[in-house]
């Protein structure tokens, strides 16, 4: 930890090597300083390159749909860090790959495999939508597998969150009915 606070900073951090690349920025494990037991997915975007991009209202989106995700096939973030310079969404590693690379090797799935992970990309997708969260690349890559084989949502770079607007939207609703 920082010596001045209880929140982490970046610092307290060690990149172990990277592990993907994306159009937002590049995702690297990662775990404390003093303690390598829990191991890290840690997201590093540069400002610089958002702003360049226009990728500052995407990245928010990502950062603010991770946040309210409180769901056991929803990747878990841990900690929205920053400096100057970067954005760093420290986030769980999931050690089983992404269903693509499995894919990939299986060539297809057991049926009964593929009708649990059928079941827990459904839940993923019931609780987002409850939520107002809408995911927008649902692909096999976005899809990540835990050390017992379960399945988690992940990349919400092009997700579109309108709980607000609903809210909001009720609101106008309400007042030009109530009048």
């Amino acid at each position: 930890m920082s010596k001045n606070s209880s929140a982490p900073s970046i610092n307290d951090f060690v990149m172990i090597k990277p592990i993907s690349k994306g159009a937002f920025g590049k995702v690297f494990l990662g775990a404390k300083a003093n303690n390598f037991d829990l191991i890290y997915a840690i997201k590093i975007m540069s400002k610089e390159e958002m702003r360049k991009k226009n990728l500052v209202e995407k990245v928010t989106c990502e950062r603010n749909a991770l946040a309210v995700s409180k769901c056991p096939y929803i990747v878990h973030l841990y900690y929205c860090l920053q400096t100057t310079s970067h954005i760093y969404l420290v986030m769980e590693y999931l050690v089983g790959g992404d269903l693509k690379s499995l894919l990939l090797v299986m060539g297809r799935l057991q049926e009964s495999h593929a009708a649990i992970y059928t079941v827990e990309i459904a839940i993923a997708l019931e609780y987002l939508h409850t939520h107002g969260i809408i995911h927008r690349d649902l692909k096999p890559d976005n899809i990540l597998i835990d050390s017992k084989g379960h399945l988690k949502l992940t990349d919400f770079g092009l997700s579109t969150i309108t709980w607000k607007r609903r809210k909001f939207s009720k609101l106008v609703s309400f007042a030009r009915f109530s009048q």
